[in-house]
């Protein structure tokens, strides 16, 4: 028969070099682990398990949502790189991630670092795409034969049928127009625009903490511009005092950014219950004489000191917390004592009202990026959270 002839391999056979090649990758996130993608595939709605259960297009989800995943990773990356070139170009603003890298203000030096960085972005996205692009071709191979094998056995069914049925052309036609026998086939190219439809949308709901990092790199870097200008205003229209003010003020600004951020990174870890090692290395056990004491005596006391160990930890994180709290709240409380008393000039009432107020306006907007820099500080503790709900939600 026809449709034995161009019966295709078994699917899993043409796609296991594919599949071995993605688990020798290096270390991946836990949602990139086929157990965790056909978990999500068969749980997430009816269209994506129904979508998992084809063999074809299942080896095409396990063998490229790495390479989904590096893309849309690639394109934040190239879209900060973006913004950070258009400031630099239209606004003379260099950012400070740019700066710490190049060790210079210098605009060729600057555009020529980032021009470098966005080439390198773009590349990436054109190589993952050309991959993306050779799997798609493949798994479009495999649908074609897979429907042309589908439709020579319906047309051997009907050959057939028609032989062995003579009776009447009415029950012939009666079968032919019968809407529901034999569907039409979904053509390769739309099952693969629903494939990476599927696939996106998996990657983007693992990797929001991604997107909100790459955000607030963006927001960071414009609010040091914002405040940068500000600071140019101030340093224009301050008199010595105010200047001198200015200066007094730098260290303490930066002690406070030292301790706000160890509060919020240490109020975080408390949220999540994710200890900083010093506290989680501490833990009570002792040993038990097992010739002696009988089962329940050793399990209770194992309960207890577990108990103990939590509960010692429970404290020693509440405390330790409460410090940082403390030490940042002392820190905050001189800044904004001497923020108030900030000098103003009687004989020059109209230039220092302008001093004070260009300082008021540049002190809100550190402020505001010191509340970013802090957040960006934290980031690592949520990347943390957000992989052990991914294990135990997907």
């Amino acid at each position: 028969m026809p449709c034995k002839q161009r019966r295709l391999a078994p699917p899993q056979l043409r796609v296991e070099s594919i599949i071995i090649k993605e688990k020798n990758t290096t270390n991946t996130c836990r949602y990139l682990q086929p157990d965790q993608i056909l978990k999500w595939y068969h749980s997430y709605s009816t269209d994506t398990k129904s979508m998992i259960s084809n063999p074809g297009n299942q080896a095409y989800i396990l063998a490229t949502t790495h390479i989904y995943d590096e893309w849309v990773r690639d394109n934040y990356e190239l879209q900060a790189w973006k913004i950070y070139l258009q400031m630099g170009l239209e606004q003379n603003h260099w950012t400070k991630e740019v700066v710490q890298q190049t060790k210079t203000c210098d605009e060729l030096v600057n555009r020529r670092f980032i021009q470098e960085k966005i080439n390198r972005s773009v590349n990436s996205v054109v190589e993952a795409k050309a991959t993306l692009i050779g799997f798609q071709l493949q798994l479009i191979d495999y649908l074609s034969r897979t429907n042309t094998d589908t439709l020579m056995q319906k047309l051997h069914t009907i050959s057939t049928t028609t032989t062995t049925s003579t009776n009447t052309n009415t029950n012939t036609n009666t079968n032919d127009n019968d809407p529901d026998q034999d569907p039409a086939p979904i053509p390769a190219p739309e099952i693969i625009e629903r494939v990476e439809k599927q696939i996106l949308e998996y990657i983007y709901q693992c990797t929001l903490h991604i997107k909100n990092m790459y955000q607030g790199r963006i927001e960071f870097a414009k609010a040091e511009m914002e405040e940068y200008n500000a600071f140019k205003q101030f340093k224009q229209v301050a008199t010595p005092a105010q200047w001198n003010t200015h200066l007094m003020l730098q260290s303490k600004i930066k002690l406070c950014l030292i301790k706000n951020t160890n509060y919020r990174i240490t109020t975080k870890r408390l949220e999540y219950d994710i200890l900083p090692k010093f506290i989680e290395k501490i833990n009570i056990s002792y040993k038990i004489d097992e010739s002696i004491m009988d089962d329940e005596a050793i399990q209770t006391s194992s309960d207890e000191m577990r108990q103990i160990t939590k509960d010692y930890r429970t404290r020693a994180m509440a405390l330790y917390v409460q410090v940082l709290a403390r030490e940042y709240e002392l820190v905050s409380n001189d800044i904004k004592r001497i923020i108030q008393g900030f000098p103003q000039d009687n004989n020059k009432a109209v230039a220092n009202e302008s001093g004070h107020a260009a300082f008021t306006h540049y002190h809100d907007l550190r402020e505001k990026r010191l509340n970013l820099e802090v957040k960006q500080s934290i980031h690592f503790v949520e990347i943390q959270q957000m992989e052990t709900n991914l294990t135990t939600t997907i």
